[in-house]
């Protein structure tokens, strides 16, 4: 496949034909996000909301993918990630130690639900076809990496069975791969046969199974090829459990808790898949049902990862710039500017310079209370932006002091109480707050761009895509491309702009959804912008207790009470959908509460910073006037 001129346009993995093409692109910080413990012991439940990463990760698993990456090994762009693997034991110098089957659950299996029978046999189909696919993949698997052709090597395999259960009808063990191979055709033409049928099936003719019993066919020691075991290990992967219907994913899920296979199982889904109880649930269900949820999003959001997921994303950005075959980009970073440090900026800055100092030094004229800190603002070295921001830093601390509503004494403050008082949270207040007064871009450079995607990789392709674009097209006619803040911006705005008005289109109950986003954006900004920056840098999200949340998770309290079904749904949905950030069991002010930060994309269009911290609590009352109403600023609210 001839490579894209733009590589951060292949979002999807399934975009990513060529298997070489997918190890240069695929980022080795992306198995940080696998258990350490137990690894091969245990049924692990990936969820994220849509470009998470699920797919790319499992495809990484795969054997056409295994094969490639042992052939290119000593590569220097596929050296860590072989290295990655090895010490997972997935790989080695003879080659793949792992059998990957993978398995899309997007195909037909949510129609069973629609057959015309009762609930126990559409189950049975359900096992029945998820066995029959299990084993087809994982005899095509077998042969691939044994570089046999498939089907005509099935007759080298040999499949031991199981002697702890019964076998499923029809069968004997030990067999012939070539007879589990066509009993396993068979069962699946039956089961389709039955789906796709006119007139109601006869039940008594029906396949199924009542387990996932073809989990214990294919362990390791029981699949065989001329009597050697094809690999150390087996890993079963089912993507897109979403698209089951909820009763199967129920089932399918008991199943795999029932099972308790040796065989290590991942599952995958989208957040839409889990009911509104779930959703809001710490963890759902890790712990208790399965023995590992990784969320990918609050993976990366834990203390101490956001820095890692920056670098993991930049370094996801350097590896498409290197792909793109139209031009020569081999950093990204290289084609984002990230100062304003430029002359045209520079002509607005240094005149800000005198306007904030004037207006500060117009207070030094009615109270001495401030002189220590208007002289060592005046004493203060550095560049011209790094000047302004310090004014204007003062400038919020002076108002913060005059707005103190009880004051003792009026000793003039010391230079010492200035250096307590500053913080780079007010310095970033500052910043913000200069932008919008002095017109200055504020959304640019590679670390801003990496904190707009909101800890989801396909956000960040997306957004980072537009900026590559621009820069190829700027190579490609001979001109720089680095670009400039204030084009980087304008193109941030542009994209934001058209993910914003596509909401309806992509979220379930899109419409209610992007009604109360726009509150909480609008609050947010009425809340930042206040003279004294009471919140610095600013309100990026709200909060509810946790006793709400509870309200919100409860069928019971629900039932009856529209507007809090309302609520309830808009919540879930911008969750689901990581519109919504959530963090549960925040503890602040003595009490317990749930933060819902904005996705960073939407901290663009309601002009707010991208620092977390920043919220204020809201009662469900509250937030249901605003999804009725929207949010309506106090008009004594004192706004820049």
């Amino acid at each position: 496949m001839r490579e894209p001129r733009n590589p951060f346009r292949l979002r999807a993995s399934e975009d990513i034909e060529s298997d070489a093409t997918f190890l240069r692109l695929f980022e080795p910080a992306m198995l940080d996000l696998l258990p350490s413990e137990q690894f091969w012991e245990r049924v692990c439940i990936l969820r994220s909301a849509p470009g998470g990463g699920k797919t790319s990760l499992m495809r990484l698993f795969t054997p056409h993918v295994l094969l490639t990456l042992h052939v290119y090994r000593t590569r220097e762009d596929s050296k860590e990630l072989y290295n990655r693997l090895e010490d997972l034991g997935v790989i080695g110098e003879a080659g793949p130690r792992l059998l990957g089957v993978m398995l899309s659950c997007s195909r037909n299996y949510a129609t069973l639900a629609d057959l015309e029978i009762d609930d126990a046999r559409k189950e049975r189909l359900l096992f029945g076809l998820l066995n029959a696919r299990v084993i087809l993949a994982a005899l095509r698997g077998a042969l691939v990496l044994r570089k046999l052709d498939y089907p005509d090597g099935v007759h080298r395999l040999t499949v031991a069975g199981p002697s702890e259960t019964e076998p499923p009808a029809g069968l004997q063990f030990p067999c012939a791969g070539e007879v589990l191979y066509e009993w396993a055709k068979k069962v699946e033409a039956e089961v389709c046969e039955a789906i796709d049928s006119f007139g109601p099936p006869r039940a008594s003719s029906l396949p199924g199974q009542d387990a996932l019993n073809s989990l214990t066919l294919i362990r390791p020691e029981r699949l065989t090829i001329d009597g050697t075991p094809i690999t150390d290990r087996t890993l079963v992967m089912f993507d897109d459990v979403h698209k089951l219907t909820a009763k199967q994913r129920e089932t399918l899920l008991k199943g795999l808790v029932e099972l308790r296979s040796p065989v290590c199982t991942w599952v995958a889904e989208r957040f839409e898949a889990l009911s509104t109880d779930e959703m809001l649930s710490p963890g759902a269900t890790a712990g208790r049902d399965y023995d590992s949820v990784i969320q990918l999003e609050q993976f990366w959001r834990e203390k101490g990862r956001k820095q890692r997921f920056e670098k993991l994303l930049l370094s996801v950005a350097d590896r498409r710039a290197r792909a793109a075959t139209a031009v020569d980009i081999p950093s990204f970073a290289s084609c984002l500017q990230s100062s304003l440090e430029g002359t045209q900026w520079q002509d607005r800055i240094v005149p800000a310079i005198n306007q904030v100092a004037e207006r500060i030094r117009a207070v030094r004229d009615k109270t001495a209370l401030y002189e220590e800190w208007i002289t060592a603002r005046e004493k203060m070295e550095g560049t011209a932006t790094e000047k302004l921001i310090a004014w204007r830093t003062l400038e919020i601390l002076i108002q913060r002091d005059r707005r103190k509503k009880q004051k003792t004494f009026d000793f003039p403050l010391s230079s010492e109480e200035l250096e307590e008082r500053e913080g780079s949270d007010v310095e970033a207040a500052a910043e913000l707050f200069l932008a919008r007064e002095l017109g200055l871009p504020y959304y640019f450079g590679p670390t801003r761009l990496a904190n707009l995607a909101s800890s989801n990789i396909e956000q960040f392709l997306w957004l980072a895509g537009d900026q590559f674009e621009e820069a190829v097209s700027a190579a490609l006619l001979k001109r720089p491309t680095d670009l400039p803040p204030e084009r980087q911006e304008a193109i941030i705005r542009r994209a934001v702009t058209k993910w914003w008005e596509e909401i309806p289109l992509r979220v379930p109950n899109g419409r209610r959804v992007r009604d109360f986003l726009e509150a909480i954006g609008k609050f947010a900004n009425s809340v930042t912008y206040q003279p004294n920056a009471p919140y610095s840098p600013g309100v990026t999200g709200i909060a509810i207790s946790m006793a709400d949340r509870d309200l919100l998770r409860d069928p019971k309290s629900l039932k009856g009470t529209p507007a809090l079904q309302e609520l309830a749904a808009a919540i879930t949905s911008a969750i689901a959908h990581n519109l919504l950030e959530p963090i549960l069991d925040y503890k602040v002010k003595g009490g317990r509460w749930m933060v819902l930060y904005l996705n960073r994309a939407l901290c663009v269009k309601f002009a707010l910073p991208l620092h977390y911290g920043g919220f204020r609590e809201r009662t469900l009352t509250e937030l249901g006037q605003w999804l009725e109403h929207g949010f309506r600023p106090k008009e004594e609210a004192m706004l820049l």
